[in-house]
């Protein structure tokens, strides 16, 4: 049988639940209510902040954040205070559009063009005494040879299981020192050294529109290439030994293309103007595009002996996620230590979380409120009067979010990109045991 329902809403009782503005607030609360509630101060201008368009956290809580408006990489405490010996960072030559952090205290950083930078926080803070300058390397065959390590040859023989590197001879070049001590080219898609695994690649044409590496100590990062619609890995290949101040010995790395991890289309795991990636523990690959037609993917990768795919996660017929209207221009994605999903859904000036299962739980960035209130139901020739509560959002808070990154606490950092802040937010229900709001 058809029901035909006619909505009449009379407003019998109205109520409006002003969130708290801050945590620092002492404003009532509902109890077990759940709502992301803004914490102050906002990091802005008197930060030093113009233009941030891209922020990540670091294993030791370090956040670091692009700023395009000023040519630099701002380095803060979770708190917000500025954080010295980043020096290097400020007032580069190069544009950040990206950043990420590794285990190692690999910064790595990109520009919009087919490189990618790398530097690293650990070797400039306690600094290199000396570099090896060339190497014997044995094999039991052919007996030993010695490799300046300056040369195409010394990374030849890196590479070669076949080859022990079993002495070195150590110096102190000053311009080779003082390059790996500053921001230099890690990856660079226009040396034919790095597509040696993909000849059709054309890397030399590649744009790199984001950059995550990975959670664990795998010698590899992600990139993704806006030119090509794809996702690509880049391992880590050892380049220059080094003798720390500490008397430690570490190597450097460069990046080689290993291979494309997903290519061009518009189903699901496939790649259409991809803005923001990241990875998470378990090894699985979240990024927000712009194209047709999924929005927001997650991929995994799955090892048969030598070969990796990469098999999508989410599904549109069952994740909210996958909504094909869900999201306008989300230019980017954030993932927890719980596996929620964070997007930065720009255009709509929110941000949207979902859970493992890629179903929707919760809005950042807006005000609620909550109307009490009667409908009048029509069924037939009945009227039927049923309470409920309606929730209206009101948006402009948020003026134009292009990054977000999650803390091990929980806390949800968003660039404000046209307003020169960032934004932190936290749920409502994550107190201490005294039920006071965590600092």
């Amino acid at each position: 049988m058809i029901i035909a329902i006619i909505l009449m809403v009379f407003f019998a009782c109205v109520e409006k639940m002003q969130l708290p503005e801050s945590l620092n607030d002492n404003n009532d609360f509902m109890a077990g209510d759940t709502t992301y509630l803004l914490i102050h101060p906002i990091w802005n201008e008197d930060m030093g902040l113009q233009f941030p368009v891209e922020i990540s956290i670091a294993q030791n809580g370090h956040v670091f954040v692009a700023d395009t408006g000023s040519n630099s990489i701002f380095v803060f405490s979770q708190d917000g205070e500025a954080l010295t010996d980043f020096d290097d960072l400020q007032q580069m030559a190069i544009n950040p559009i990206d950043v990420d952090i590794d285990q190692k205290m690999n910064v790595y950083f990109i520009d919009g063009s087919q490189r990618i930078y790398i530097w690293n926080y650990y070797i400039n803070t306690i600094g290199i005494e000396e570099i090896a300058v060339s190497g014997s390397f044995y094999n039991e065959g052919a007996g030993s040879i010695t490799i300046d390590a300056f040369s195409e040859d010394w990374f030849q023989y890196l590479s070669d299981e076949d080859w022990i590197l079993d002495y070195v001879n150590w110096g102190s070049p000053q311009s080779i020192i003082d390059s790996l001590l500053t921001p230099h080219v890690f990856y660079d898609g226009a040396l034919a050294v790095h597509s040696f695994n993909d000849i059709y690649y054309e890397s030399e044409s590649s744009t790199f529109s984001g950059v995550s590496a990975t959670r664990d100590e795998n010698n590899y990062i992600y990139a993704l290439d806006y030119n090509h619609d794809r996702i690509i890995r880049v391992d880590m290949q050892r380049t220059h030994f080094l003798k720390l101040t500490n008397g430690e010995r570490i190597w450097t790395h460069r990046g080689v293309l290993k291979s494309s991890v997903s290519e061009s289309g518009t189903g699901a795991g496939t790649v259409n103007q991809p803005l923001g990636v990241d990875v998470d523990y378990n090894g699985n690959i979240y990024y927000a595009q712009t194209g047709d037609f999924f929005s927001v993917h997650k991929i995994r990768p799955v090892t048969s002996g030598t070969y990796t795919t990469y098999p999508s996660v989410f599904q549109s017929e069952t994740s909210d996620i996958m909504e094909l209207f869900r999201f306008s221009n989300p230019a980017d994605v954030a993932v927890d230590n719980n596996q929620f999903v964070y997007v930065a859904n720009s255009s709509a000036q929110e941000i949207q979380v979902f859970d493992t299962d890629g179903q929707f739980f919760r809005k950042a960035g807006i005000e609620t409120s909550t109307i009490d209130t009667t409908l009048q139901v029509v069924q037939g020739t009945d009227t039927v009067a049923v309470d409920t509560f309606l929730t209206i959002e009101k948006k402009g808070f948020l003026v134009e979010p292009q990054a977000i990154t999650v803390d091990s606490r929980g806390i949800i950092y968003i660039c404000d990109t046209e307003t020169s802040r960032i934004l932190r937010y936290r749920l409502s229900n994550q107190l201490d045991e005294d039920l006071e709001p965590l600092p």
